[in-house]
């Protein structure tokens, strides 16, 4: 399991990846945080709601990060690889939690 994730890890095409998926997925929440729906009580309180959820997510992931750094070698790419993916797993938490809770209510 340790040499998957340390392989995972150090992968440059994997880390590109996610470098390009994290630019749509930053601008799909920046238009969810500046749409005028957003701008009232209702809208405030749905993205507080989805902060909070996407906090929980980032305290985990980096908790795991950091219990697993000392099983892996620990270099630029996989640095580089964890940062970045730990962004792109919170803005997505982020972006699907506003709008599952603008469709609840």
């Amino acid at each position: 399991m340790i040499e998957m994730l340390n392989e995972l890890v150090n992968n440059r095409t994997v880390l590109m990846a996610g470098i390009w998926y994290a630019q749509p997925i930053t601008f799909l929440l920046l238009v969810l945080f500046f749409i005028k729906s957003s701008r009232d009580e209702r809208g405030r309180a749905i993205i507080g709601r989805a902060s909070v959820i996407a906090i929980i997510v980032f305290i985990v992931i980096v908790n795991f990060f950091a219990k697993i750094s000392d099983s892996i070698p620990i270099n630029y790419d996989t640095v580089a690889f964890c940062v970045q993916w730990i962004y792109d797993i919170v803005v997505t938490v982020e972006v699907v939690a506003i709008l599952i809770y603008r469709k609840i209510q």
